[in-house]
């Protein structure tokens, strides 16, 4: 769960709100939606506006009409959440030892 700090309150389900909590998509959303992100040749990433936007409303569990009163900022912050939700460094444990190894490409 993320949370963002809004810089100006939306209304949603008959409630202000001055912070959205954005969950985790789930594997059907992520199936149904796609990654908000495209890869470049070099291995960098792209924000896909467009499909982080599809996912804005789900995850901060609000309808798309009160994702669409949110400050041009806030919605680029929550986007770059989004975007961190897919593209966060993590650890993983193996073979039940004491050491972890990050996740990599395998390159």
């Amino acid at each position: 769960m993320r949370e963002l700090t809004l810089k100006k309150p939306i209304m949603a389900h008959n409630e202000k709100l001055h912070v959205l909590e954005l969950r985790e998509p789930s594997y059907d959303e992520i199936a149904a939606t796609g990654f908000p992100f495209t890869l470049s040749a070099e291995g960098g990433i792209k924000l896909d506006s467009a499909v982080a936007l599809q996912y804005l409303p789900v995850l901060a569990g609000i309808p798309r009409s009160s994702a669409a009163q949110l400050t041009k900022l806030d919605i680029f912050k929550a986007c770059m959440l989004i975007l961190n939700f897919f593209t966060q460094s993590e650890r993983e444990e193996i073979s039940g030892s004491e050491s972890i190894t990050p996740l990599t490409s395998g390159e």
